[in-house]
């Protein structure tokens, strides 16, 4: 039987390459771009992209929270330094360390970009981008 967790072995590009497909394929058909795997669907129709000890998927979540404008938060663990040698902090040192990393995901994820503390044991610092008002006259779309 197939799982119905997925991993996500995809890059942003090509995540955005897809939302681009899907919305030529709906635009020509009526299918409502069936060709495109329906797993993209359900990332490009949410509400918040979240990740939680995302491992190398850490810079994914911000990067693509911010490419689709939604909101993230993120839990990051390990700092993965050698694998992301172009992490640079706003003084150009490297992010080597957590701390680095903490500082490092506030600074990419945006200006308002917090962070804040779980309660519960661990590695339990989230840096996230809160939910944005919506602009005068628009509702918030509800969760289905």
């Amino acid at each position: 039987a197939k799982s119905t967790l997925r991993q996500c072995c995809a890059t942003v590009d090509e995540a955005l390459a897809a939302q681009k497909a899907m919305e030529s394929e709906k635009a020509e058909s009526s299918s409502g771009g069936a060709a495109v795997e329906s797993g993209w669907k359900e990332v490009f129709n949410c509400q918040a992209i979240i990740g939680l000890h995302p491992d190398q998927a850490t810079g994914g979540v911000v990067e693509l929270a911010r490419a689709l404008g939604r909101p993230f938060a993120v839990v990051p663990c390990c700092t993965f330094a050698d694998d992301f040698p172009e992490r640079k902090l706003a003084d150009g040192r490297p992010v080597r360390t957590y701390d680095d990393l903490v500082e490092w995901l506030q600074l990419y994820g945006a200006p308002t970009a917090r962070k804040d503390f779980l309660q519960f044991v661990g590695k339990n610092q989230v840096i996230y981008q809160p939910i944005q008002p919506p602009v005068s006259g628009q509702s918030r779309q509800e969760c289905p």
